[in-house]
């Protein structure tokens, strides 16, 4: 017999063994056994969608793109069969009758994302537990090391076992404190001021023991933030309404609902909405034929890979498909040259501080700059240039993220295309209309203070702490760590994966990404460890692979060419 180990069962973890198992149904001879090692209460939906969590926090990615969440096809393994399941719009057809609309997209409860995620695991797992194909362990991993030729687990209980393969699915890890984070920690421990540095940990927390004679303060101005603000507002009983005859809303404060909310971040630049619906987002979504000349054209540049030595090749795709749809939206109010608009846009992807009449304005006032955004999310306005790129890109990044996984791009050329997609996402993975209406009526209400929201002045003081913005000064009892940390594998703090870095069962692919992996999710190592095969996928392979926060990501192929390679080898 050989024996599998997946440890961490969150999506991934979940399509894993869907995938594994699927592969090996296609091999007569096999005699294999699965063990899952997760410590969570409810498998399949991980930390990120767990069905216990606030159901102001939102999706985001809207039910029209979920379309694309493909369910399982039934499956004959060995002699009985694993059943199916639907896909998540039919699953949310059939209990929850939901109906899609072309006008508004819709942003589901992460919570009801990951009732369907663990649904999902429950009905796959059950068969298998049964047919004693699957084992599941609830203990957490403390150890992982290889001993030719097998790998040895050891769980919180100290109990070891040996297996032939490993797969690492663990998603989330916790990272290092930065410097701030470690002044107000110790600053707390004086009894001044609450911190909660992890807001999804404590969020029963923030809901249960903070009141209205507190003021918050939430480092970050990013789609975190905008889940706090509501577990601070619409949790504790507060409500919006539209106003008559306006796209807009006023907000209806409860008894319990903070009164003062200070968001801040180093730039104060708020994540754009996307578009509303579908007959908006039309105007930006490339065509087929457009996609097609775009990979082709990247696919053509990653033949001579190993010799680019800078972005321009994908500059050049990318605006070939980006600037006509700019300048057919555009084109009444616009009669600037293509390739002068080419220029323009080249300069704000190399650096997104670039001022031009064709860019909103970034030094506008906060509140004034999500209402231009928001006009444009409707449809209400013309769209700027940089409106309209973020939106192309975030309908070319899947192809991206095909394109550029496992692609033998220089380490650094890489780290450059991570960063432009990272600096990209405050438009391509912005949240919904609807978040930036409802922080515009918080502002309107005078809850929401926009006044320090650009790199304030940060004192610790007896109370708490004071924020400054050169003008005035607001006094803070409790801060939000609301900034999710990168996946960078030298910040990881696990002692899993220092004990792997330490034994070099891992290693980052620069310093500033994560783990080093090949197309099948095994781990590269050096000559001498070369016939190892952990194998890893998820966040912590970021620089390996792209997309790796993006759900879509953990039901796509990556999961099959793992579930290929390791049936290729033990089947």
């Amino acid at each position: 017999m050989k024996r599998i180990a997946i440890i961490g069962c969150g999506p991934r973890g979940l399509h894993s063994f869907e995938c594994l198992i699927s592969s090996l149904s296609r091999k007569r001879d096999h005699n294999i056994h699965i063990t899952i090692y997760d410590d969570q209460r409810e498998l399949g939906s991980g930390q990120v969608w767990k069905t216990d969590q606030a159901g102001s926090n939102w999706l985001n990615i809207s039910d029209r793109a979920l379309l694309n969440l493909k369910g399982r096809s039934e499956t004959n393994y060995q002699s009985f069969k694993v059943p199916s399941f639907p896909s998540f719009i039919e699953w949310m057809e059939k209990n929850h009758d939901y109906v899609l609309s072309d006008q508004v997209d819709q942003f589901p409860p992460r919570r009801v994302m990951g009732a369907y995620l663990h649904e999902r695991y429950t009905s796959i797992a059950t068969t298998l537990k049964n047919q004693e194909v699957l084992e599941v362990k609830t203990e957490n991993v403390t150890e992982l090391s290889f001993k030719d030729p097998h790998f040895i687990i050891t769980d919180a209980q100290n109990t070891s076992h040996q297996y032939d393969e490993c797969l690492l699915t663990i998603g989330h890890q916790p990272t290092k404190d930065d410097d701030q984070i470690k002044s107000w920690k110790e600053h707390c421990k004086e009894g001044s001021g609450k911190l909660f540095d992890n807001p999804y940990e404590y969020e029963k927390e923030v809901l249960n023991q903070l009141t209205t004679t507190y003021s918050v303060a939430l480092r970050g101005f990013g789609l975190a933030m905008i889940d706090l603000t509501r577990i601070l507002t619409v949790e504790k009983g507060a409500s919006f309404k539209k106003i008559q005859d306006s796209d807009f809303l006023k907000y209806i404060p409860s008894d319990a609902s903070i009164k003062k909310i200070v968001p801040f971040s180093l730039n104060g630049l708020p994540v754009v909405p996307k578009p509303l619906g579908k007959e908006v987002d039309q105007f930006f979504t490339p065509n087929d034929a457009q996609i097609s000349s775009f990979k082709s054209k990247i696919n053509h540049a990653l033949e001579n890979a190993p010799t680019i030595t800078d972005l321009n090749f994908l500059h050049n795709a990318f605006l070939d498909v980006a600037l006509p749809i700019y300048e057919k939206h555009t084109s009444i109010n616009n009669s600037m040259d293509s390739a002068t608009i080419d220029i323009i846009a080249k300069k704000w992807m190399r650096d997104m501080s670039y001022k031009h009449d064709l860019i909103l304005d970034t030094s506008l006032d906060c509140k004034q700059y999500m209402i231009a955004t928001a006009q444009m999310a409707m449809g209400k306005t013309t769209v700027s240039l940089d409106y309209t790129i973020g939106q192309v890109w975030r309908h070319l990044q899947p192809s991206m993220y095909k394109l550029f996984s496992h692609c033998d791009l220089n380490d650094l050329i890489m780290e450059d295309i991570i960063k432009l997609d990272e600096s990209t996402k405050r438009y391509s993975y912005g949240p919904p209309v609807e978040s930036t209406l409802q922080l515009i009526a918080l502002e309107d209400a005078s809850v929401l203070d926009l006044n320090y929201v650009a790199n304030p002045t940060i004192d610790c003081d007896v109370k708490g702490w004071q924020l400054d913005n050169d003008k005035q000064t607001q006094h803070i009892d409790v801060m939000i760590n609301t900034v999710l940390d990168p996946p960078r594998l030298v910040d990881i703090e696990s002692g899993l994966i220092i004990d792997l870095m330490n034994s070099d069962l891992l290693k980052p692919v620069t310093s500033d990404l994560g783990v080093s992996t090949n197309k099948d999710g095994t781990v590269q190592l050096d000559t001498k460890n070369n016939s190892i095969h952990l194998t890893m996928l998820g966040r912590n392979c970021k620089g390996s692979v792209m997309g790796v926060d993006a759900i879509l990501e953990c039901f796509g192929k990556r999961i099959e060419d793992w579930a290929h390679g390791i049936t290729d080898r033990i089947a």
